[in-house]
């Protein structure tokens, strides 16, 4: 009754047809996306990642830098270090403050690299069977995967998958090197000169940071679940986590500055608060991402279906 009473308001402003999708997708993609996150326990489910996110990575970073420190100098691997923090922590005091620390650890762990290596190697084995195992085990609930597969399969999938991302974190640590490269290679030329060059290397360097985050949680949502989701669904739900993170991002930010800073209460545990509740809110986007992707398909399901079905009974 509602919703017909609704069409009346909608059509006297617009024509029926467009009256019925807007309500259509109202309640596809807006009034579902609700259903299905109290569904899942989406914030029970966020807290499971997080913590599974704080178990590994430490291991991860250190096998990380163990890596890198064999193809660049520690210059390099400090500038990233910054540009990949100040990406994931949104308030840049914090941002800084996580900075000196890692970099200030960062001479011991180049200087101990091979003693770093195996305990990074020895921590993920461990830990990437809980990282990924819990993000699987939500991706096919959203999903609604039905394949199973057993304990081994899962367990060398889970070491594949740490392997692609220590591929693409250090593929990804070439970027901005390379761009600086073009920067400074170029840099004298007169067309440069006469260009606001400062705010174009932000805009790339901002740009470049978007797509890598745009190609990491792609791989995520496409290899993880056990069933083939396909590019475009997966495309679909990278591409709404990435643009609700830089939401929250600029949200958390303000968040961070006037409400958090402000509050005596917190005092000295304002970071580690700042830092827990970032990662649990990147843990819900991720998971909300993965929601619009399954609504997606859904859809897309819903309208192959449908042309099958008009082209048997136009052949009838």
């Amino acid at each position: 009754m509602q919703k017909v009473r609704l069409l009346k308001k909608i059509s006297s402003i617009v024509s029926l047809d467009t009256a019925k999708k807007i309500i259509e997708f109202v309640d596809h993609y807006i009034i579902e996306l609700f259903r299905r996150m109290e569904k899942h326990n989406l914030f029970l489910a966020a807290g499971g990642i997080s913590f599974s996110l704080f178990l590994g990575i430490i291991p991860f970073i250190l096998l990380i830098f163990s890596l890198l420190s064999n193809i660049f100098d520690q210059q390099i691997i400090e500038a990233q270090i910054i540009n990949v923090v100040d990406q994931a922590i949104p308030y840049p005091a914090y941002a800084s403050y996580v900075e000196r620390i890692i970099i200030s650890r960062l001479p011991q762990v180049i200087q101990l690299k091979a003693t770093a290596f195996w305990i990074g190697i020895i921590g993920l084995t461990f830990t990437s069977t809980w990282i990924f195992s819990s993000v699987r085990t939500i991706l096919n609930q959203i999903f609604d995967v039905k394949v199973e597969r057993g304990f081994l399969y899962g367990l060398l999938r889970d070491i594949m998958m740490v392997l692609l991302m220590l591929i693409l974190v250090s593929f990804a640590t070439f970027i901005l090197p390379a761009v600086n490269l073009i920067y400074r290679l170029t840099s004298n030329t007169e067309i440069i000169r006469n260009l606001n060059i400062s705010a174009i290397w932000n805009s790339i360097v901002y740009i470049s940071s978007l797509i890598i985050m745009f190609g990491l949680f792609f791989a995520l949502y496409y290899l993880i679940p056990y069933e083939k989701l396909g590019k475009k669904v997966a495309a679909m739900s990278a591409f709404w986590t990435v643009f609700l993170w830089e939401v929250v991002r600029i949200i958390f930010g303000y968040y961070s500055n006037y409400i958090l800073n402000s509050n005596p209460f917190y005092g000295a545990f304002i970071l580690i608060i700042a830092v827990l509740f970032w990662v649990y809110y990147s843990a819900i986007l991720f998971i909300i991402g993965a929601e619009i992707g399954q609504l997606y398909r859904e859809s897309l399901n819903k309208n192959q279906n449908n042309f099958i079905q008009n082209g048997v009974l136009s052949e009838n």
